[in-house]
């Protein structure tokens, strides 16, 4: 938690100079309070239960016989990063590929505004599906759940620092990583469903969707159809697609 709130504070800080900076916004910008309410109910509330999962799920499977995982911490954190990308992207290219599904990840695409609290706005469902599927990996290979929450915590602070209002000279990384610039192509609408990756651009690439050329400016982020007409606020947002669907 030490390590999240510090990269949070030095994404915050770089978002408010000039020379980082994306483009202009204020600090308390338009959803501000929406996005604050997601991030205390969807993933600080609930911050240990993708952690007990891993914990109970790995007991489980390590009782039916599975080998578990044995080596040193140096080596267990970056595999277990790695793993936890690839679960997320399983998870997102759910989110994008069922239409249930789809009606939930919407809410996340609403933001007009990317910024470092973007990053957790997300419906519930949404986050009971990644906590599910996410850890998966993890928990067939038995990793530790010190090791899961430290590689969780370098997950989140990456998906902060590619949410960021940031212009960063980062690109001789996107050859393995997604970088901001990468990422805002992905909230894009005519390029929303590209660009699934968090962490690696590894996915992307065996699937062909990574995209890196940007379109002309300004930017417009938000859904494909639904631009600027999509609900706003915290509570409209969590009945939004359970009406939807119930009416379609």
């Amino acid at each position: 938690m030490a390590f999240l709130i510090a990269a949070a504070v030095v994404v915050i800080a770089m978002e408010r100079m000039r020379r980082w900076r994306f483009r202009p916004a204020p600090f308390l910008r338009r959803g501000f309070g929406t996005d604050v309410a997601y991030l205390l109910t969807g993933h600080v509330a609930t911050a240990g239960v993708a952690l007990g999962w891993v914990a109970v799920g790995g007991a489980l499977v390590g009782g039916l016989g599975v080998p578990r995982l044995t080596m040193s911490r140096w080596l267990a954190v970056p595999l277990a990063v790695v793993a936890l990308d690839a679960g997320n992207y399983v998870a997102h290219w759910l989110l994008h590929r069922v239409d249930v599904l789809w009606e939930f990840h919407k809410i996340h695409h609403s933001s007009p505004t990317l910024d470092w609290l973007a990053t957790f706005r997300s419906h519930l469902v949404e986050q009971a599906l990644r906590r599910l599927v996410a850890p998966l990996l993890l928990i067939l290979a038995g990793v530790p759940v010190d090791v899961a929450g430290s590689a969780a915590a370098i997950f989140v602070a990456w998906a902060i620092l590619n949410h960021a209002n940031l212009r960063l000279p980062l690109g001789a990384l996107e050859p393995l990583l997604i970088t901001p610039r990468l990422h805002r192509l992905h909230h894009l609408p005519a390029t929303t469903e590209r660009n699934l990756g968090t962490m690696l651009t590894l996915w992307d690439r065996l699937r062909g969707t990574l995209v890196a050329a940007e379109p002309a400016r300004p930017y417009a982020f938000g859904m494909p159809g639904e631009h600027a007409s999509y609900p706003e606020g915290w509570w409209r947002q969590l009945v939004e697609p359970v009406r939807r669907l119930a009416s379609s």
